[in-house]
């Protein structure tokens, strides 16, 4: 294949303000935002998706707390780290995309007993992201995992976690697919879950398995003595185990799958979970791309890869997407290609976006970056001290080496009273530097 390869383009859009706003992807407003401190919402470029999580056996209405995120961190990361010891990933061909494969994950166990696990690989990468509970106020470590399939084109710019980054992606829940006694039968469907040559018991009643196949009778597909499946039964992936007790569909790798695009598609990367954007944020685009006669683009053959393992305290924590399928308080899966990046200004007003971020702490949403106290946090603020003449005109910015991106050096800073504020975040300064 060459090293050049083509992505088909639907509307491939150039300025960062024309990102596509995936619904699935976009951050909850009670997940990344501290409900006392993170008060502001993103406006038209974000919708955020509220959902009260009430138990079968409470009262009608009654709202469940959040759990507390450093106890629920606590117990999850286990979790995610006994999949990356008990699963491995294939590389499949993407018929959608030949530009890129398909991650494929499955079971060690029957006859993948011998492939490497997820945590036993080369690739895998942990990076730390410290957030504060908005509940308790404490921080909580959360670990990411990554595969690092490829870092991307050493020319090019890493994203800030305010940029607009070109993307292809597919999102997935993890396979909960628990198998004791790896026979290659899930526990749920296994009449012998723990393997000790004695059927199980489930509320007191043995389990049975008449055909002597190893699957239960109730998960059995095929028990009635008539090859095939049985009739009024369901088995996508004919390996026996009905689909109701079947956590993995071999056949279909996109049974687990609840958001993806093949094409690639612009994300403002303040509106989307935060796992995400931190783990994009390490990689780098394309060292370049054409676009030929017929309309497509075709990006060089080095674009960022990454498969990134997040749990539920950098995605949707107890408030996951409507009509999605993600449960409450679930880890989730990203395989992610990145193409380009575009540095963004959201409010045009010179400085980009991330060096608005005044507290230092990756996040533009908050309080502390909010200096006059109004309805807009500095980088979607025109006037961000709000004393009436615009930040761009209290500021100078020069592109020096004209690569289109605006470093901290190439803005010139005043402060015309010399108390220490600078002139845009200072309402005592008002002058315009720029007449």
């Amino acid at each position: 294949m060459n090293s050049i390869k083509r992505l088909k383009r639907t509307k491939l859009q150039t300025d960062e303000t024309k990102v596509r706003e995936n619904r699935i992807l976009r951050a909850q407003k009670s997940n990344s935002m501290n409900v006392r401190k993170y008060i502001f919402a993103i406006g038209l470029t974000m919708v955020a998706l509220y959902a009260c999580n009430n138990d079968d056996d409470d009262a009608p209405g009654e709202v469940i707390p959040p759990r507390d995120r450093a106890e629920q961190q606590a117990n999850e990361d286990p979790i995610i780290r006994k999949y990356l010891e008990t699963h491995f990933f294939t590389l499949i061909d993407n018929p959608a995309n030949p530009d890129y494969q398909i991650v494929q994950f499955d079971t060690i166990a029957g006859a993948n007993s011998g492939e490497q696990a997820l945590i036993d690989s080369d690739l895998l990468e942990t990076k730390t992201i410290t957030r504060e509970d908005p509940e308790t106020g404490e921080d909580v470590n959360y670990t990411l995992y990554v595969l690092n399939h490829r870092r991307g084109a050493a020319t090019e710019r890493q994203p800030m976690f305010s940029d607009s980054t070109l993307v292809t992606f597919r999102g997935e829940q993890f396979y909960e697919n628990e198998d004791e006694d790896g026979d290659g039968i899930p526990d749920d469907a296994d009449v012998d879950a723990d393997g000790d040559n004695v059927a199980d018991q489930i509320d007191g009643v043995t389990r049975t398995d008449k055909d002597s196949d190893g699957i239960a009778d109730d998960s059995d597909a095929d028990d009635d003595g008539v090859a095939g499946t049985d009739p009024g039964k369901v088995d996508s992936d004919g390996d026996g185990i009905i689909d109701d007790k079947d956590p993995v569909d071999n056949n279909d790798p996109n049974r687990r799958v609840f958001d993806s695009s093949v094409t690639p598609v612009w994300f403002d990367l303040v509106s989307i979970i935060e796992g995400f954007r931190e783990a994009a944020t390490d990689y780098r685009g394309a060292s370049g791309s054409t676009i030929t006669g017929d309309g497509s683009v075709d990006f060089n053959d080095d674009f960022g890869n990454l498969t990134v393992f997040i749990p539920s305290g950098l995605a949707y924590f107890d408030v996951p997407p409507l009509g999605t399928g993600i449960g409450t308080y679930k880890s989730l899966i990203f395989n992610i290609q990145l193409y380009a990046v575009n540095e963004s200004d959201h409010d045009r007003d010179g400085i980009p976006s991330y060096l608005e971020d005044l507290d230092n702490d990756r996040l533009v949403l908050d309080s502390d970056d909010n200096t006059d106290n109004d309805a807009s946090p500095n980088y979607l603020d025109t006037d961000d001290d709000g004393d009436g003449t615009q930040t761009r005109d209290e500021i100078t910015v020069n592109d020096a080496n004209e690569d289109g991106f605006i470093s901290l050096d190439e803005i010139t800073f005043y402060d015309d009273d010399g108390d220490g504020i600078q002139n845009h975040l200072d309402p005592d300064d008002r002058d315009s530097k720029n007449d």
